[in-house]
């Protein structure tokens, strides 16, 4: 067994760089490593950002007006950080014929890495101040409403003036089917404009998670993460905001308010919504500023196990999941209510 470790700590780093692009839905977004600057701290790197002033009048006397060229920098902190150990007895692995140590790294990664990380990366973007959203009480219940809303998403983009070029489309496999089963000429032509499509299961397609924590202490051993369940909290408003829903509460049910009278307001709960569905995205990969700083496995034998006779996983994540200030419009989002 000592040579196949030997082997497994050789190979592991392409062995993980091979499973997370084949089973991510976001690894088409990390951006180029000849970009990235280290900044003044361990916990933030330096991004360029190029802007320039526009045209102004030529004249035939005095010739071209002078303008400026500006490379500003922005400083992104990581803020993505995981980890998890894992163990398994020796003779365990001996009895199944080395099948535990042979899998438990791809599987690790499969299914609990690779979802975790794609859904903190959708949670995150759909959650950016003023990205561009499908309008509120539009459903996709047929493929014709989806086509069209991913038709005007596009079109949207271009009057924002976002590159059509490197535009991919990250949508439920329902949605998609309902598109595809249309089979006609304006289906195919819309799908094929984008520079990929990749169908993203629900569960990590959500506007809000919650990570959990993997301690005993908090009651959340497994680890991974969840969706977000919608919570009330008593208003701090003191005068009624015509923009807010106010509700009551009943028992365990909350009622929205209708007509809100400030000589209640003390008495009014607000909700901050929870996860919800997510359709589909489009995303502009230059809009993004995703980049995974320490991605590593350790493995250690039973004989550097000073507390059993345990094959010991130490696995750390560590990146950055951000976007461009200047580019939010190259990000829409259409959610279920």
């Amino acid at each position: 067994m000592g040579n196949s470790i030997q082997l497994f700590k050789k190979h592991a780093p392409q062995l993980l760089d091979k499973i997370y692009k084949k089973a991510s839905t976001t690894s088409d977004f990390d951006m180029d490593s000849a970009l990235v600057q280290a900044g003044k701290n361990t916990n933030e790197i330096i991004v360029p950002v190029l802007d320039m002033d526009g045209l102004g009048d030529y004249d035939r006397n005095s010739g071209y007006v002078d303008g400026d060229v500006s490379l500003t920098n922005e400083t992104k902190k990581f803020n993505y950080e995981r980890g998890r150990k894992l163990k398994t007895d020796a003779i365990d692995d001996e009895e199944t014929g080395g099948a535990i140590l042979g899998n438990l790294s791809a599987e690790f990664l499969r299914n609990k890495v690779v979802p975790e990380v794609d859904a903190v990366r959708y949670a995150t973007y759909a959650a950016i101040p003023g990205i561009s959203k499908v309008e509120e009480g539009v459903t996709l219940e047929t493929g014709e409403a989806a086509y069209k809303a991913i038709a005007k998403a596009w079109d949207d983009m271009t009057n924002d003036e976002v590159p059509e070029e490197n535009r991919h489309l990250r949508i439920t496999s329902t949605i998609l089917g309902s598109i595809r089963d249309m089979d006609n000429y304006k289906s195919k032509e819309l799908l094929n404009k984008f520079a990929s499509i990749k169908t993203v299961p629900q569960s990590r397609f959500q506007t809000k998670i919650e990570l959990l924590s993997g301690k005993d202490a908090d009651g959340e051993r497994k680890g991974g993460f969840k969706k977000v369940a919608d919570q009330y909290v008593l208003t701090t408003d003191t005068t009624i905001d015509s923009n807010k829903k106010y509700y009551t509460k009943s028992g365990e049910t909350y009622t929205e308010v209708i007509s809100p009278a400030v000589e209640n307001i003390a008495t009014y709960y607000e909700k901050i919504e929870g996860s919800r569905d997510i359709n589909f995205m489009i995303i502009h990969k230059p809009a993004l500023l995703q980049y995974t700083k320490h991605n590593k496995m350790k493995i250690f034998t039973p004989e550097q196990d000073q507390d059993g006779d345990n094959y010991k996983w130490l696995y750390r994540l560590y990146g950055l999941n951000e976007y461009y200030n200047n580019k939010v419009a190259g990000i829409y989002l259409s959610h279920k209510k």
